[in-house]
């Protein structure tokens, strides 16, 4: 009988880059992070802004939090527990990068689209 090996034994060299890529391509992602470049934003407001589901939109500003791109800061407010999302020092350097290679990134419009194979 083969043994098996479990997804997390098949790390490979680069895998945390591949996955970022996976989340900056999702739909929305993007969306988050430019909102917070212009500054920290509530949850509510942010999500207003976002075309995202409810559930699609809490994934993927909860993978940002875990993966250490966007962070949650505690806010002076009334209302108790209030807090804004910004972009960290990671965040910030990636959205740099996602500028730069905006910038510089010129594909023909018939290659714009990626597909995998």
């Amino acid at each position: 009988m083969k043994n098996k090996i479990s997804p997390i034994a098949r790390i490979t060299p680069y895998s945390k880059t591949e996955e970022l890529g996976r989340l900056l391509g999702k739909k929305g992602t993007t969306d988050i992070l430019h909102q917070l470049e212009e500054r920290p934003k509530k949850y509510t407001e942010l999500e207003e802004n976002t075309k995202l589901s409810h559930t699609s939109f809490l994934r993927r500003l909860t993978i940002l939090q875990i993966i250490g791109i966007v962070k949650k800061f505690p806010i002076r407010s009334k209302q108790r527990g209030t807090h804004e999302y910004g972009l960290t020092h990671i965040g910030l350097e990636l959205m740099k990068f996602i500028h730069s290679y905006e910038k510089i990134m010129t594909l023909p419009p018939s290659q714009q689209k990626i597909i995998d194979d």
